[in-house]
């Protein structure tokens, strides 16, 4: 079996930077498990890259983009695609985001 690359975008660090940054403010136990659910939550896709939720957005530069929860954190969601060989993470976004709109943001 091949193994699959992660690529992790840097939008996407910042996202989950900014977040970890605002769990600190209020539980900083909470914002350290954060961090490491969102490890584990991509070495999960990495083994099951096509178990999210395939997104139905417009536009072509938002095409095939999958969604998963955070593990233990389930208000986040991980932005995605996947290839084949290639697992990249686009996006860090909280589930109450209008979503297309923030995946563009740059």
């Amino acid at each position: 079996m091949n193994r699959i690359e992660i690529f992790v975008r840097h939008d996407a660090e910042l996202d989950a930077f900014g977040y970890f940054q605002r769990i600190l403010e209020h539980n900083p136990a909470a914002a350290t498990r954060f961090l490491e659910a969102i490890d584990l939550t991509i070495e999960g896709l990495a083994l099951q890259p096509l178990k999210g939720r395939l997104r139905k957005f417009r536009g072509r530069d938002l095409k095939n983009i999958r969604s998963w929860r955070v593990n233990d954190f389930e208000n986040y969601l991980i932005f995605y695609r996947f290839n084949g060989m290639r697992l990249e993470i686009l996006r860090l976004k909280h589930g109450a985001m209008d979503f297309p709109q923030a995946l563009r943001q740059d």
